[in-house]
């Protein structure tokens, strides 16, 4: 895990960054109320059209058929200038609940993709359950096919492109935690 507003490595879920200070209380008082959201698809800002929207959920429907241990949600939203979508990102996963409540701590493997339409960045957070098999470096590869489709404005196909490249990156995890268990039971 790393702090989302200095970047500072930390080694585990702590109440604040030793770094910067970063809290989530802290967030709580920048960024107020948790917006309304949905389970796979919110669009704060307006900028999907309905067709898209209607699109993207099949999506993230198959995505959650392939990896039903994980649940992929987007939100798109127009963010004040100067607010970090990482910031807002970590926020939202931590506050607001696109899942059960009982998917909490080693039990979460949601993943939660924000969308930034004013400055056109993304942000991709993993529950603290997928950290062991989905690095951080991961969530940015994921996240690299993003960037083109965000800067031309095209934000239903910047949502697709994060969606295929998490669906190889989880294929590879998933066939790299399964070969231990294939050596074990090979020595036996």
């Amino acid at each position: 895990m790393k702090c989302p507003a200095c970047a500072t490595l930390l080694p585990t879920p702590v109440p604040r960054c030793p770094q910067c200070k970063l809290s989530l209380q802290r967030l709580d008082l920048k960024f107020g109320l948790v917006p309304r959201h949905s389970r796979y698809l919110s669009d704060r800002s307006g900028a999907l059209a309905l067709p898209e929207m209607d699109a993207l959920r099949k999506d993230l429907r198959l995505f959650e058929k392939k990896f039903p241990q994980i649940l992929l949600s987007v939100l798109v939203t127009e963010l004040p200038i100067g607010t970090k979508v990482n910031e807002y990102s970590f926020w939202m996963a931590n506050r607001a609940r696109f899942s059960s409540v009982e998917k909490t701590q080693n039990d979460n493997f949601d993943l939660l993709l924000v969308i930034d339409v004013v400055s056109k960045k993304a942000a991709l957070v993993s529950g603290y359950g997928l950290e062991p098999y989905v690095s951080e470096e991961d969530l940015q590869d994921a996240l690299q096919p993003t960037a083109a489709p965000l800067r031309a404005g095209k934000i239903a196909d910047g949502i697709r492109a994060c969606i295929e490249a998490l669906t190889a990156i989880l294929r590879e995890a998933s066939a790299r935690a399964a070969k231990p268990q294939e050596l074990e039971l090979a020595e036996l």
